[in-house]
């Protein structure tokens, strides 16, 4: 049984020191998609919050606006004493007084303001004015204030609460906008990075082939084929390609960063491996169809004519406020005194005192500087939302016939350079042949690899072009797909 356990033992440590390896093996690169990439950046791309943090700001401000038609209610309660030398036969040295009252108070969208008061409190003194002594008091009384012309009517008052609605729709649509625009620049940030690391792949091969080169001519000479100058261009290309490729790496972790950046990732120093390719499937987009569907969809043109009507709301505000304040003020309430409370509350109902009041008010500013000043501010700046829009559906017209022959122009480079690329490798080849045969000479074979080379990489660049103009195509359409 000894020997067996100890086997087991070691059998099991070893299995944990291979999963260990294999866990730390694993950390040394992270898998990414494309999907995942762009789902990544919309969870957690930091500008996406801030343009969030907007949308909480305006509910904000919706809410505030809602204020104007919330329930006042108000309550007050205390108590007095006057001890002082009378000045009249009639008046008394002491008096003290007590009270509460509470109130409601109310605006409704016509402008109408409503409040209605209960007042209670108590008398105590020594003068001799009074019938009895304490006296209670109790009244309720109905107060109504109704504008005529300034700040009449629904349009008048619900005015701020529907521009700050609107400004909240609008928010919601910015955040689209930033979403879409985030997805775009995620997709074109992947796409260069698979770029870069295709191009150093390139590169590798570059060196390579010039190292073989090398070799080749190093055997010649060692052969009298060749004299020993002939080992120096090979020689000086191989060290030129080691630099490209230091040059290469750089650029890996500089469209690396970029993209992380995007994704507000937490794995800065695990790099990324990209399992995508750019695809070269075709796609023939209608220019007339992407211009309505980007004339309909794009959030950034619904949050902009929102925008307009918001500041609608406000100039049709302003220019109401403009007008003088005429307003009807009424007032109606009953209410009993007695010796103690309780009567006066009886008396406030069966024996009450009443009283009512109807008056019109009215006032302006003599020179209304304020009013005017605010109404031109309102009106430049709806004027202004107006012109930007605008200026937006320009963008968007010209954006989207750019595009269009972008992705038409990228088909056609990639079927351009594959044969470009093609015909270079086969040269290539055919030089090899010939250098190997004594009738070409070194400097032959390092341009046509050079050729070769770019070729090749100006063939991936094109498949990555083609790959994010299509990116392009569903932002200019307010659209996100993700793979």
């Amino acid at each position: 049984m000894r020997p067996l356990s100890i086997l087991t033992t070691l059998g099991f440590c070893l299995l944990l020191s291979a999963h260990a390896a294999v866990s730390r093996a694993e950390q040394q690169n992270i898998d990414l998609s494309l999907a995942e990439a762009v789902q990544t950046a919309l969870l957690k791309n930091l500008g996406l919050r801030l343009s969030q943090e907007d949308v909480v700001s305006a509910e904000g401000a919706a809410l505030a606006a809602e204020g104007a038609f919330d329930y006042q209610l108000s309550g007050e309660v205390g108590a007095g004493e006057k001890d002082e030398e009378p000045v009249t036969a009639i008046e008394g040295n002491e008096e003290r007084t007590a009270g509460f009252k509470a109130g409601v108070e109310k605006r409704f969208t016509p402008g109408t303001e409503v409040g209605l008061n209960w007042n209670n409190g108590n008398l105590d003194t020594d003068s001799d004015i009074y019938f009895f002594d304490p006296v209670y008091s109790t009244d309720l009384t109905l107060d109504l204030r109704q504008p005529l012309l300034k700040g009449f009517g629904k349009k008048a008052q619900l005015a701020d609460l529907n521009s700050a609605r609107t400004q909240l729709e609008a928010s919601s649509f910015l955040v689209d906008s930033e979403a879409a625009d985030l997805a775009a620049q995620v997709k074109q940030a992947y796409w260069e990075l698979v770029f870069a690391r295709q191009n150093l792949e390139v590169i590798q091969l570059s060196l390579t082939l010039a190292e073989k080169l090398r070799d080749e001519t190093a055997a010649k000479i060692e052969a009298g084929q060749l004299a020993e100058i002939d080992l120096f261009q090979p020689e000086s290309e191989v060290a030129l390609r080691e630099q490209d490729l230091i040059t290469g790496e750089r650029e890996i972790g500089f469209a690396e960063d970029n993209l992380k950046l995007l994704m507000n990732t937490e794995n800065w120093l695990i790099p990324f491996n990209t399992v995508d390719k750019p695809t070269t499937d075709p796609v023939y987009p209608e220019i007339r169809q992407v211009y309505e569907n980007a004339m309909a969809n794009r959030p950034d043109l619904q949050a902009a004519s929102l925008q307009v009507k918001a500041l609608q709301y406000q100039l049709e505000k302003a220019d109401n406020d403009r007008k003088p304040a005429l307003d009807i003020l009424g007032s109606l309430g009953f209410g009993g005194r007695a010796e103690d409370y309780s009567s006066a509350l009886d008396n406030s109902v069966s024996d009450s005192d009443t009283n009512w009041q109807l008056a019109l008010t009215f006032s302006r500013p003599l020179d209304n500087s304020l009013a005017e000043g605010q109404y031109r501010q309102a009106l430049a700046a709806h004027n202004k939302s107006k012109t930007s829009m605008e200026l937006l559906k320009q963008e968007i017209t010209r954006t989207v016939r750019v595009t269009v022959r972008d992705v038409e122009l990228a088909l056609k480079a990639i079927e351009a350079t594959r044969k470009t690329s093609v015909a270079t490798r086969k040269r290539l080849e055919a030089e090899q042949i010939k250098f190997e045969a004594g009738r070409s000479t070194t400097l032959d074979v390092l341009i046509a690899q050079q050729d070769y080379a770019r070729a090749l990489s100006t063939e991936n660049r094109s498949k990555v072009v083609y790959a994010q103009s299509l990116s392009e195509l569903d932002r200019i359409q307010g659209t996100i797909t993700i793979p």
